[in-house]
Formats: structure tokens, C-alpha cells, sequence
């Protein structure tokens, strides 16, 4: 005989720990699964409770419903309260008494309230027998090896009634407090995530959250398998849409495939689940498949289900392939190896065939677009036949639709007088069409033709810059030179202001600007001028400009004067008076510029830019041109890097005009 020994395998309150609160962190797993206990109770109808859209407060709870069979006081001691209780093996079934397949299996479902609440408190009718107890999180994990639990009475033991009013001759309602969640729930995103969960008609069981019904989830699709395509003819179309077929040694599933046509947003959703017994048995995943360059980027489009129902059979829990939290699959399992395999060959010819129909889609998109038709008139037949192959390259891109096509298409017209991007665009002409696509894949990712467009754009600004410095230097007058160069770049008193156009007439604010004429030679040695956004945009802002003449004709600096500097102040403020009269008076913004201030002008145009209404800049153009022209100078550099121009290019130094 053995020898008798004092070693005893015991347990601890911790257990409901490890067993409820880290295996159901969420509440949507918790309520997932007092759904399916209702369910196991042959329960018509389930209705849950649940604030959305609020932070967690103390008083707030969750309350899940339903008119199942309910559970005498035996049932409730000898079932419910047996925490690891094996139901299907105790039955001899796997069946509920009215028929149902049942989703309980390892007798641990019931501590999934513990992941989201610190108390559960149950009211439970059946055949007139009630009963009603409380379950305290905390007190149950302070439990010592081998003790037991005293279940404490309920505090709220009021009859179990349905939302309008009506009692429950036989359920059960849960009820959970002292709520652990910090984030609010969005009311959306909850639905949708415990929609995914659940597979089963109305007919059979119709739950509401909130008094809205739960509906079988769906989701919009762009395309749609096995509609819009099969893997072979093996594969059959049930009359519901989904394919039907039988994997290895004779196991039948069936299955959709859906892609989105832009990326899904809740990687929640993202992913095919897998269900079974119509309850998810496992989390939206892409059958642990590796994730290559062969439609990487279309994996985050991909949504579908598959329904295996021999994923669930039987009462034997040694054979169960489900992990104990039952939405996730024991995947490790040799048993479920076969299965896997298919799903990555699904997943993999889902992704080619998805990325073949947007390819044709893009490509008869373009073809017919008239505005790509509109965009390649001024060409010669040889140009449009080069540009047509540029669209027919990156139509052919996984992740390129018909907008994206003309974006690149129209990138390469308006870069066309470029040497560098005209050089490039032929370059890649002379290539095989499947590395011709893969070429414009890297130009398009990373904007090269921007940046070599930009780089353009930026030297020619270089130029401008280096122009207003001549016309300053060189005593130019301000009407017309300096005043029209002005009005034409707007953008070098201020880059923010390159999109003010029009001429404002200010003879319409009441104010009578009389210019300073040079007594020597009769010029005009300032002018006042205002700009707006050209029309039909919104009148949004007017700019205030009154330029100053940088040197005298003997070369010397001009300051401006304390009354000048006065001058134009009165100037922004009549602005200022006119356009308060209109409903929705746009933004005044003063700028004077001058070579210098006298010592009584500066300590004024000091105070007034410290006047956040109206807005008024003092500059001098040594300061417009310098910060004008290092901007500039930095952009220039940032786009030679982004479009890896070649050596021997112009120097931000070597720019045409630099003199």
C-alpha cells in the first residue's frame, strides 16, 4: 500500500484572479460571457444595461438580463457556485435542455465577471424558487488555502422584471458594481466588437444593449469572397452568400472574406474570427501568417468570419481546443494544425485576388476619367502614350486607387518642364512594366517628385529674394519697382501671406494716404497698399503695407520718422474702424517695412507691437531679406535631401540671379 502523506494540493482566493479578472480584462468579454450563460439557460431574450460614453463613476453598474430557465437554490450551490465544474461532462452532454448547443464548458465563466466589477450581485427565479446572493472580488481573493467562500445576501432583491415592466415568471439578473474600468465605452465600438461574438439569429436568442437591438454583424466591403471570386471549384456558395467546403480529414467550414476600401481603423475588428456553437471561439487574426511583402499593406482592409463547428464538439475536456477564456483557440495544438494551414492559403490567395480586382478598378477608372483625358491634351501622341504608361504602372500598385493614379500622373505633368523629373520619367520608361510599377511605388511613397518640384519652386524664390535685394540696395523707387515686386511675391514680407492677392482700394476707408516726394528728383519715396484673398475665397484677412525707401540717393540709410511711424498706425486702425462693420470683419494685420527708425519711431513701433489688436510688424529689409532667404535657403536643402539630387546640382549659393 502507499504510503500516507500529509502533501495536499490546495488553493488559494488568488486563483479567481488568475481565472476571472486577467482572463476577461475587458468589458466586453465579461458581458460576452454572461450572454452565453444566458444562452445556456435557454433564454428567449437577454438585455444588458450599460453606461456608454461617461467616465466610471462609484454609483454607476451593468445589468445583464434574461428570461432563461433560471436556477433553483440547488442549482445555484451545486452548479453555479462550483467554481471548474465540468458541465458536459457531469451531464453526459453537450446539449441544454431545450436543445441548444452549449457554450459552457470548463465551469469558470461566471468569475469572468471579476475583470470588470469588484461585486456581482445574482437574482435568479425557477419555477417560483428564488434566489439571491452577492459575490465580494476583494474578500474572495483574501481566502486562505482550503477555505471556503460564504456567499453574502444580495442588497437589491427585487423581482426580476423585463425593461417594460413586466416580470420574468423564470431568469436570472446580473448585476455588477464597484466597476474597475477607467475609460469611458463608446456605445459604437462596443456593438460592433460584441457582434463579432455572437452568430446566432434572432429567432433563436435576441439580445439589447440598451434597449437596441444587437444586430449579426456586418461590416462594408469593397469586395466580397466568395461573391467576387473562390480559390477553386471545390469551393460552393450556400444560398446565404457564404462558402462552404471540407478541409483536411473531412472537417467542413465555412467562410467569408471581406476587404474594406480604406484601412479599418479598430485593429480590433481587423482580421478574420473564427466561431463556433454561433459564439467566437477566436479573436479576429490572420491564422498566424507572416506578414511578407505579398500584400502586407491589404492586410489592414481584410474582415471575415469563418464558422467551424467541430471546433466545439463534444463533452470530453481533454480534446477541447479552446483556451479556458474561450475566445481564443489553442492554436499550438497539433489537432488544429490542418486548420491553420488553410487559413494562411485563404488569407494568401484573399490578398492576391483582392489586390488583382483593385488593380482592374483603378486601371478602367483612369482609362475612362476625363479629367486625366483633360489633363493629357497640350501632349504630343508619343507624351501621352509615355504618361499613359505611367498611369497603367501605378494603377497596378497594391494600394493605388483611381485618385491616387491621377495624383501621380498629374504630379509628373506639372514637373514636366524639370530636366532631372523629365530625365527620370524616361528613365523608367525603358523598363519592364512590373519593375516600371515597382519604381513608381518608391517615387510616389516618398513624394520624390515634390521634393525635385519643390526644389524648382525654391530656387526660383532664391532668385526673387535676391532681386528685392538689388532693388533696396540699388535706391530703386517704390512705385512701381518695389511696390509690384511686392505685390507679386507676397510671400517675402511673410511666407503665410503667399495666398493674399488682390489690391484693396483704401481710398474706401475714409483715409487720404499723400505720399513723401523727394524734393530732388520729385520721387516717391513710400507708397500704401493692402492686400486680400483674390476672390471667391473668404474674406478673411486684409494686410496693411507701407513701404519705406531703404536708402537715399547718396546711398545713406532712410529712417523712418515718429510721425510716420504714427502715420501708419492711423492707417491700420481706419482699416480697422471700416470692416467692424460688416457682420464677420476679417483679421487686420499692419506691416511697415523700412531700412531703419529714428530713436523716437523705434521706442514707439515698440509699444504698438506689443498691441495684440490690431496686429502691427515692424521690419527693416535687412530683416525681411534675411529671414526671407534662410527660410528659403533651409527648404531648398530639406528637398535636395528628400529628392537625392545627384552631385554637381546648384548649390543654394549657385542660384540664378546671385549677383
Amino acid at each position: 500500500m502507499p504510503e500516507e502523506t500529509d502533501l495536499k494540493l490546495r488553493f488559494v482566493g488568488s486563483l479567481v484572479e488568475q481565472l476571472g479578472a486577467q482572463m476577461y480584462p475587458s468589458a466586453t468579454a465579461t458581458i460576452a460571457e454572461l450572454i452565453s450563460n444566458a444562452w445556456d439557460a435557454d433564454a428567449q431574450n437577454v438585455w444588458v444595461e450599460i453606461p456608454f460614453g461617461k467616465s466610471w463613476a462609484e454609483n454607476m453598474e451593468i445589468v445583464v438580463l434574461d428570461d432563461g430557465i433560471g436556477m433553483s437554490h440547488r442549482d445555484a450551490r451545486d452548479k453555479y457556485l462550483q467554481a471548474g465544474r465540468k458541465r458536459r461532462v457531469e451531464e453526459k452532454t453537450d446539449l441544454t435542455v431545450g436543445g441548444r448547443r452549449v457554450h459552457g464548458r470548463k465551469g469558470i465563466g461566471k468569475l469572468a465577471a471579476f475583470g470588470t466589477a469588484r461585486i456581482l450581485e445574482c437574482v435568479t427565479t425557477n419555477e417560483g424558487d428564488t434566489t439571491a446572493f452577492r459575490l465580494d472580488y476583494d474578500e474572495i481573493r483574501k481566502l486562505q488555502a482550503g477555505a471556503d467562500y460564504t456567499v453574502e445576501p444580495a442588497e437589491d432583491t427585487s423581482p426580476i422584471v423585463r425593461p417594460d415592466g413586466t416580470a420574468v415568471e423564470s431568469g436570472t439578473r446580473i448585476r455588477l458594481t464597484k466597476l474597475k474600468l477607467k475609460r469611458a465605452i463608446n456605445a459604437d465600438q462596443f456593438r460592433e466588437s460584441m457582434s463579432r461574438r455572437f452568430a446566432f439569429a434572432q429567432a433563436e436568442m435576441s439580445i439589447r444593449i440598451n434597449g437596441e437591438v444587437l444586430e449579426r454583424f456586418s461590416y462594408p466591403v469593397q469586395f466580397r469572397f466568395p461573391d467576387d471570386g473562390k480559390p477553386s471549384d471545390d469551393v460552393t456558395i450556400a444560398d446565404d452568400g457564404w462558402a462552404e467546403e471540407t478541409i483536411a480529414e473531412g472537417l467542413p467550414v465555412r467562410w467569408w472574406i471581406g476587404f474594406t476600401e480604406k484601412p479599418i481603423k479598430d485593429q480590433t475588428l481587423m482580421g478574420i474570427s473564427v466561431l463556433s456553437r454561433g459564439k467566437m471561439v477566436q479573436r479576429p487574426f490572420l491564422f498566424q501568417r507572416a506578414q511578407g511583402v505579398e500584400g502586407q499593406l491589404g492586410q489592414e482592409y481584410l474582415v471575415g468570419e469563418v464558422v467551424a463547428e467541430w471546433l466545439d464538439e463534444g463533452e470530453d475536456i481533454e480534446t477541447d481546443r479552446i483556451q479556458a477564456n474561450r475566445d481564443q483557440l489553442q492554436l499550438e495544438d497539433r489537432e488544429l494544425e490542418p486548420f491553420v494551414e488553410w487559413g494562411r492559403g485563404l488569407v494568401r490567395w484573399a490578398l492576391r485576388k483582392r489586390n488583382e480586382l483593385r488593380q482592374k478598378a483603378a486601371e478602367d477608372a483612369f482609362k475612362a476619367s476625363e479629367e486625366l483625358e483633360e489633363l493629357l491634351k497640350p501632349f504630343t501622341p508619343d507624351e501621352r502614350r509615355a504618361l499613359m504608361n505611367v498611369a497603367r504602372a501605378t494603377s497596378t500598385l497594391d494600394e493605388m486607387d483611381a485618385d491616387d493614379v491621377f495624383t501621380v500622373v498629374r504630379t509628373v505633368v506639372d514637373a514636366r518642364d524639370d530636366v532631372i523629373v523629365r530625365q527620370m520619367w524616361q528613365e523608367i520608361g525603358k523598363e519592364e512594366p512590373d519593375v516600371q510599377s515597382r519604381i513608381w511605388q518608391v517615387v510616389h511613397r516618398f513624394g520624390l517628385i515634390d521634393a525635385r518640384r519643390n526644389q524648382t519652386i525654391i530656387e526660383a524664390r532664391l532668385n526673387t529674394i535676391d532681386l528685392l535685394k538689388f532693388y533696396i540696395k540699388g535706391g530703386a523707387s517704390e512705385v512701381p519697382t518695389i511696390h509690384d515686386h511686392i505685390k507679386e511675391h507676397t510671400w517675402l514680407l511673410d511666407p503665410r501671406w503667399h495666398l493674399l492677392g488682390d489690391e484693396v482700394d483704401v481710398s474706401t476707408w475714409g483715409i487720404d494716404f499723400t505720399p513723401e516726394v523727394d524734393e530732388e528728383t520729385g520721387n516717391q519715396l513710400d507708397f500704401l497698399f493692402a492686400l486680400s484673398p483674390p476672390s471667391p475665397s473668404e474674406l478673411d484677412e486684409v494686410l496693411i503695407v507701407e513701404i519705406k525707401r531703404g536708402t537715399h540717393p547718396n546711398g545713406t540709410t532712410r529712417r523712418a520718422s515718429l510721425p510716420e511711424v504714427n502715420k501708419f498706425h492711423g492707417y491700420v486702425l481706419a482699416a480697422q474702424a471700416f470692416y467692424e462693420k460688416s457682420t464677420d470683419s476679417p483679421r487686420i494685420t499692419g506691416m511697415m517695412v523700412a531700412e531703419g527708425y529714428t530713436q523716437q519711431a523705434d521706442q514707439t513701433r515698440k509699444s504698438f507691437e506689443t498691441i495684440p489688436d490690431p496686429r502691427l510688424r515692424f521690419r527693416t529689409w535687412q530683416r525681411v531679406i534675411d529671414d526671407t532667404e534662410r527660410l528659403h535657403t533651409g527648404w531648398l536643402a530639406l528637398a535636395k535631401r528628400r529628392g537625392d539630387e545627384p552631385e554637381g546640382s546648384p548649390t543654394p549659393d549657385e542660384h540664378v540671379g546671385k549677383d
